[in-house]
């Protein structure tokens, strides 16, 4: 099953601090989605809500990462990397909705958990709830009912009511789990990932030798600096291919690849099918 984009209207009503969620778009990923790896993005202007029906798997979220299991909700905060790994064994099954216009109190827009706690919850005795909502949801874009834009934002308020509802972990402790030139580190990837970097020139940006550096990133996320850069790249290139219709070539050359054969072989490589069969995919063309 694919993505289901939305094409906004204006609504007059208000809720959530004067103002409706507004869907950007909902999907079903069953095991032929979840099977491919969804490397490292972030969602600029909306909050994505991952519903974890069935399956298991390691999400890195932010600087955080999480083992996740079924009845999961996964909370992507606008600006905040993510990376899902699955666990090819498990047949995971997954909703997701994107939103914006998303305003709690307190927090900044299209953010529904403060930076200091866990962004993963288990839904508990509200799964079914859950889930229920957002069988609602898709299947009011699925079938292109009367005024499913609206219909739609008065689900995401009822399930962001529900979700806040749900017990929370604890604050994650980010001052004992990240030092500063960890984080240090991962800003500069993160804002010069797409141009010619290496392992060589963080350690000199950094004031610190490759080792060190390539033993301290990985120990924080599991990846070397130059994995963190490729998935950082290849999964840019996954949100280009879902939600615009740049050529191929053309996305290579936005996520720092001068070579779109050498580009594709890595996509397919890591992701496990070739960017045109990605797109075509999850569009359901």
């Amino acid at each position: 099953m694919g993505q289901y984009l939305v094409h906004q209207q204006a609504t007059s009503s208000k809720c959530l601090d004067q103002t409706l969620p507004e869907l950007v778009y909902v999907c079903h990923a069953n095991e032929e989605h979840t099977t491919l790896p969804r490397t490292m993005h972030m969602h600029k202007q909306m909050l994505e809500i991952v519903f974890i029906k069935k399956g298991k798997g390691r999400h890195l979220i932010g600087n955080n990462i999480y083992d996740v299991r079924q009845g999961d909700i996964l909370i992507y905060n606008s600006h905040v990397l993510h990376d899902e790994y699955m666990d090819q064994t498990s047949k995971m099954s997954v909703y997701c909705v994107g939103m914006k216009n998303v305003k709690c109190p307190g927090l900044p827009e299209n953010h529904l958990v403060p930076e200091s706690m866990s962004c993963v919850w288990n839904c508990g005795d509200q799964a079914h709830q859950i889930e229920t909502l957002l069988e609602m949801i898709l299947f009011q874009v699925k079938t292109n009912q009367p005024r499913h834009q609206e219909t739609c934002s008065y689900l995401l308020s009822a399930l962001i009511s529900l979700l806040l509802t749900i017990p929370k972990e604890q604050p994650l402790m980010t001052e004992e789990v990240c030092c500063s030139l960890f984080l240090k580190i991962k800003s500069y990837i993160d804002l010069h990932y797409a141009e010619n970097i290496t392992l060589s020139s963080i350690a000199k940006e950094m004031n610190a030798s490759p080792y060190y550096i390539a033993h301290l990133f990985k120990k924080y996320t599991g990846f070397s600096p130059i994995q963190y850069i490729i998935r950082r790249r290849i999964g840019e290139s996954q949100s280009l291919l879902i939600n615009t219709n740049f050529t191929v070539t053309q996305i290579a050359g936005m996520t720092g690849y001068d070579n779109p054969n050498y580009f594709t072989s890595l996509f397919t490589k890591l992701i496990g099918i070739s960017p045109k069969k990605y797109r075509q995919l999850w569009r359901g063309v």
